[in-house]
């Protein structure tokens, strides 16, 4: 991306709220040299109409306000050294991703990395960070936090669960697909129905240990979701249901949840809110067959 593309996108970013009039200021900036006020009063009036020195330097004014120049001494050279900086950034593929929360992409789910954000939660003393959502049609890596999961609810961590209907038509779609365009070394293994009461098994296991199994929440669900979520506190994984592959098997997004700009993190977590709205709440409680609950679950 070139100089004046960057300018120009920066420009339409909302958290400046630069005027048209304003953006066509910054557009007159070059990228080699900080200009005079004089020199980039005659570009701009090249480029762009004439214009009084007065409301021009009014312009200049706002612009400085806008992007928080507040230093000392001539503000123009300041500027430039703002948007520079922004633009080294921009070339090194940082492209604001730390704002939007983006840190990383993982080829596949960082499985490690994962158990480490879980034990962070587990040790923190902010009792709202204290949360750990999954949303899968099932969890291949679920036996992987077992330990993981019994220590989190001992330290009064929230789980929350979220698992497709084994009996769904949507459990039966994802496994045609997965059966259909997956390596065929593993595509006859791929069974959702088993799959998912073997989750259940595993979180009934935990249940067994548990004193506090109300921190528990597991729910089931008859859709279609859009991404497997993995959560610990503001830390999220989001991986895609691709037709090829199970989902921790493709590209996992890294994102942190606490950004400055919300628009990822803000989507992410709503999707996981009304999946959770529009599921029913299952219970595999260890005293009782809850097979046969299951069968029914969405009968009713």
């Amino acid at each position: 991306m070139n100089w004046e593309k960057f300018l120009e996108v920066l420009c339409k970013r909302g958290e400046y709220g630069l005027t048209s009039l304003e953006t066509e200021v910054v557009m007159c900036l070059e990228e080699t040299k900080c200009q005079t006020k004089n020199d980039l009063l005659q570009t701009y009036i090249n480029s762009y109409s004439i214009i009084e020195d007065e409301a021009f330097t009014q312009r200049l004014k706002n612009i400085y306000r806008k992007f928080k120049i507040t230093g000392k001494g001539h503000k123009l050279p300041q500027l430039h050294k703002y948007l520079t900086a922004k633009y080294i950034q921009y070339k090194n593929k940082d492209v604001f991703f730390s704002e939007i929360g983006l840190t990383y992409i993982y080829p596949n789910f960082p499985r490690d990395r994962f158990g480490k954000e879980i034990y962070n939660i587990i040790n923190s003393e902010n009792q709202e960070n204290k949360k750990v959502d999954i949303l899968q049609t099932f969890a291949p890596n679920l036996n992987d936090y077992f330990e993981h999961l019994i220590q989190c609810i001992q330290n009064d961590v929230q789980i929350r669960i979220l698992l497709a209907w084994p009996y769904s038509e949507a459990a039966k779609l994802r496994e045609n697909v997965l059966r259909r365009y997956t390596d065929n070394s593993i595509a006859d293994e791929i069974n959702i129905r088993d799959c998912v009461i073997a989750n259940l098994e595993t979180l009934e296991k935990i249940i067994k240990v548990l004193d506090k199994p109300q921190l528990l929440d597991i729910k089931l669900y008859d859709t279609l979701p859009s991404l497997a979520i993995y959560r610990a506190g503001n830390y999220m994984l989001a991986g895609l249901f691709v037709h090829g592959s199970l989902a921790v098997n493709t590209f996992q997004l890294e994102l942190q949840l606490n950004a400055s700009n919300q628009l990822i993190a803000h989507t992410l977590q709503n999707d996981f809110e009304l999946m959770w709205q529009v599921s029913r709440r299952f219970y595999p409680d260890p005293h009782r067959n809850w097979r046969n609950d299951l069968k029914i679950l969405f009968t009713s």
